[in-house]
């Protein structure tokens, strides 16, 4: 039945049959929309993200914003069953043909023990990483947090804190971490000498997506996946190419209504791979 719903969105979407509210629906996250300047004087981050706090590690100060998920995104309530049921899914259809095999990593690991990890940096390889969203089940419910680098020198107080929570988990869950996100983050913790031995299995979304839908979807980027599985089209979000010219202008400025929309970008990249990951289970049979 879930398959079959899925091959009607994807229909549907296809026809253009799209409703103008699905086309302007966008995941409610709160405290990070894009915010124009209405006066000259600069926002500080705890305007934004009253939530957010410093921190302190022994390789300097970063900013931490964490918030139970159900405070900053309203499907909360009918995501969260979903995301536990899955792992009991997994264990049942892991050793199944023919996708099932992506499941064996969901399978052996438990959902307090499992994060999904999306980064966000100033280029490509070399440039600094200034922030890390992390997504978990803790304490009964779901919880994000945000770890963001005020300046470039704070980025090894990031990786320092970074590196103090990777050895708890057993499961790291990415969209396109083995190419990107992990040897991004690997790399920069060598060049900061900051040391971390983690042992997780490590499931990147991007390669199951693109063995179970890549034959009925124009590309599996993560934003069309989004699109044609949940039915639902982002709205105001920052182009990813704008993100590294945003954050060093507001490393100039300190002006937190420049780097708020990257913090909306992050928790809407997470919220898609929880969804992503519950629609790869559930389209198993």
């Amino acid at each position: 039945m879930v398959v079959e719903e899925l091959k009607r969105r994807i229909s549907a979407l296809q026809r253009g049959d799209v409703s103008a509210r699905q086309r302007s629906a966008s995941a409610r996250v709160e405290g990070a929309q894009p915010v124009a300047p209405t006066s000259p004087s600069c926002a500080t981050l705890a305007d934004h993200f009253p939530e957010g706090a410093v921190r302190s590690t022994d390789r300097g100060e970063l900013f931490v914003c964490e918030a139970a998920l159900n405070r900053i995104y309203s499907g909360t309530s009918k995501l969260l069953p979903r995301y536990l049921s899955a792992f009991d899914r997994a264990r049942r259809t892991a050793g199944g043909e023919p996708h099932a095999h992506f499941l064996r990593s969901l399978a052996a690991a438990e959902p307090h023990s499992a994060a999904f990890i999306d980064t966000e940096t100033a280029g490509l390889h070399g440039r600094p990483l200034f922030l890390v969203g992390m997504m978990q089940y803790r304490g009964g419910e779901l919880v994000l947090t945000q770890y963001f680098a005020r300046t470039y020198a704070e980025e090894a107080g990031l990786l320092a804190q970074l590196a103090g929570l990777l050895p708890d988990l057993n499961l790291l869950i990415t969209f396109n971490g083995k190419a990107f996100d992990w040897p991004f983050v690997r790399d920069r913790m060598t060049y900061h000498r900051v040391q971390c031995e983690p042992s997780f299995a490590h499931l990147d979304l991007l390669h199951p997506s693109r063995r179970r839908w890549r034959s009925e979807l124009p590309n599996c980027k993560l934003q069309t996946l989004e699109r044609y599985l949940s039915g639902r089209w982002r709205s105001g979000d920052i182009p990813s190419d704008q993100i590294p010219q945003r954050y060093h202008d507001f490393v100039r400025g300190q002006d937190a209504r420049v780097i708020a929309p990257i913090f909306h970008h992050n928790r809407l990249d997470l919220i898609a791979m929880m969804q992503l990951l519950i629609a790869l289970v559930e389209a198993e049979p």
